[in-house]
């Protein structure tokens, strides 16, 4: 692999990603050259001044130190294209519009220099489309990616390649997103918003849809839903308020514009959980957009927190919790955890069982169209949305078989989110005969592959060389530093180790 240097860094659009980008590649030491429009009245670069300016009043803070902001070089369309030529990596992080992206691409697409990369951070746009309004000599060097907000805190980023991406350069990206800007990729398909928004906003999509079905109310949900299950402590509502109920919206909208029937549709048999909740769409229509506007499906009033009552549209008491029953059941072993709750009469529990099936399932059916193997969504839900563990981890530590045949039978009873059947592979051959029989996704030979067929091992990198630890999944029996390498002491307190043997150790003298 060719070694791909990065001096300095474009990037395009100054809005609140693109501008946390930018912060983010100076808390990293590298050079970053922001643009916008240029301003009709005063400065020219009064709107990247103004973008660079806020970055020392968001919170959580983009900048490691706020005073940094002066290291983002300022920059507009109409006096400084020609810096162009001087960046390495181009990343474009205007608007979700494949109208304006594409004619971005054409006013720069003279200025970009020989060898650099031009990647587009789109949530869910058709990399291959917005490829189209590259030259040819361009095309080679273009992909994806997609860097979760806020981009400082964000462990996850996408890489998404196009038919004519060459083979070199999501390598050489990656390396520099891995080694240089401390993230975690992973390698998503071209396909509606990609892994992880494609699977997780299916999920919060599937809770809104059963937090109605159960009759709880948002707190509540939130209660449940967060670190009880193993989640973000934010939960759903308040991690939709969070994120923004106008970009979750416009997230959805991408499900909706591709997805189902139609032409240029890609058919989906959950098409039906797509739609905009009801509440959702009259909050959007009020412009209560979340935590931006300062009321969502919660709003601060003084040092209260009200929730939203999705009847009246009128904000009342919050603070709610869940059963302490439901509590204990969820500190059980993933086996009996999920069996209990499938069980339980509560409409808490069965709420909880409901929507770890539906993301089971989900994931299951979407698996060979949107991922390379079942790792990457596993990391996609861990990494993008704070997850202890991805659904398919959750899924085999369960029991593979047993936890498959009660989604079969939920699907044929009607009670699951979708009547499409769980795939063949999930029942029978190499899943379901991994693990000494015991069945799942992860083995310590790899990660099952729907598309391929086979179990895959994880790709590494020469970047990868050295991490003698690498993050994996539940299943994959990777080495533990609790028992590796060579032990030179070891008592009550304390583990002393080396990689080598005891030879290449040597004590002062």
């Amino acid at each position: 692999m060719s070694r791909f240097l990065v001096k300095k860094v474009a990037v395009l659009g100054a809005g609140v990603m693109g501008a946390q980008i930018a912060a983010h590649l100076v808390n990293c030491k590298i050079p970053v050259v922001l643009f916008d429009l240029a301003a009709n009245e005063g400065s020219k670069n009064s709107i990247v001044t103004r973008a660079v300016e806020g970055l020392k009043q968001l919170k959580p803070a983009p900048l490691g130190v706020a005073d940094d902001a002066s290291l983002i070089q300022q920059a507009n369309y109409e006096e400084h294209m020609d810096v162009l030529k001087e960046c390495d990596l181009i990343i474009e992080a205007i608007a979700e519009r494949m109208d304006w992206k594409t004619d971005l691409y054409h006013k720069i697409a003279p200025y970009i220099a020989e060898g650099a990369i031009v990647a587009s951070n789109t949530s869910g746009l058709s990399i291959t489309k917005l490829s189209e309004a590259l030259p040819e000599s361009i095309k080679p060097r273009f992909c994806g990616i997609h860097f979760f907000n806020p981009p400082r805190y964000m462990t996850l980023v996408e890489l998404i390649n196009t038919p004519t991406t060459g083979a070199d350069v999501l390598d050489n990206l990656e390396a520099f997103v891995t080694s240089g800007l401390g993230k975690n990729v992973i390698r998503a398909h071209d396909t509606p918003n990609f892994i992880a928004n494609r699977v997780g906003i299916a999920g919060m999509l599937a809770i809104m849809k059963q937090t109605e079905a159960f009759g709880l109310t948002y707190d509540v949900v939130d209660d449940l839903t967060g670190k009880k299950l193993g989640r973000a402590s934010s939960g759903t509502f308040r991690t939709a308020d969070v994120v923004g109920l106008d970009t979750m919206a416009h997230v959805i909208k991408t499900l909706q514009d591709n997805l189902g029937e139609g032409e240029g549709k890609t058919p989906d048999p959950f098409v039906g959980m797509y739609g905009t909740p009801p509440v959702l769409a009259k909050l959007l229509e009020s412009k209560s957009l979340g935590q931006k506007t300062g009321a969502g499906f919660y709003k601060k009033v003084g040092r209260d927190i009200l929730r939203l009552d999705p009847e009246s549209m009128e904000y009342v008491a919050g603070g709610a919790k869940s059963n302490d029953v439901v509590g204990r059941m969820l500190k059980k072993p993933a086996e009996e955890r999920l069996q209990l709750l499938r069980n339980a009469e509560g409409a808490e529990a069965r709420f909880l069982w409901a929507i770890l099936r539906d993301q089971f399932h989900y994931a299951a059916v979407h698996l060979e169209a949107i991922a390379e193997t079942a790792r990457d969504i596993d990391f996609a839900m861990r990494w993008g949305f704070g997850a202890k563990q991805g659904p398919f981890e959750l899924w085999q530590q369960a029991g593979w078989l047993q936890v498959a045949n009660w989604i079969k039978e939920d699907i044929d009873a009607g009670k699951a989110i979708s009547s499409a059947p769980l795939p063949d592979w999930v029942f029978k051959g190499p899943v379901a005969e991994s693990n000494g029989g015991k069945g799942g996704v992860h083995t310590p030979q790899g990660s099952w592959s729907a598309s391929a067929k086979k179990f895959i091992p994880k790709r590494k990198l020469p970047v990868y060389a050295r991490q003698h630890f690498p993050e994996n999944v539940l299943g994959a029996a990777a080495p533990s530093f609790t028992t590796a390498g060579t032990t030179l002491h070891e008592d009550d307190a304390i583990r002393i180790w080396t990689l080598g043997t005891s030879n290449d150790y040597q004590e002062a003298p």
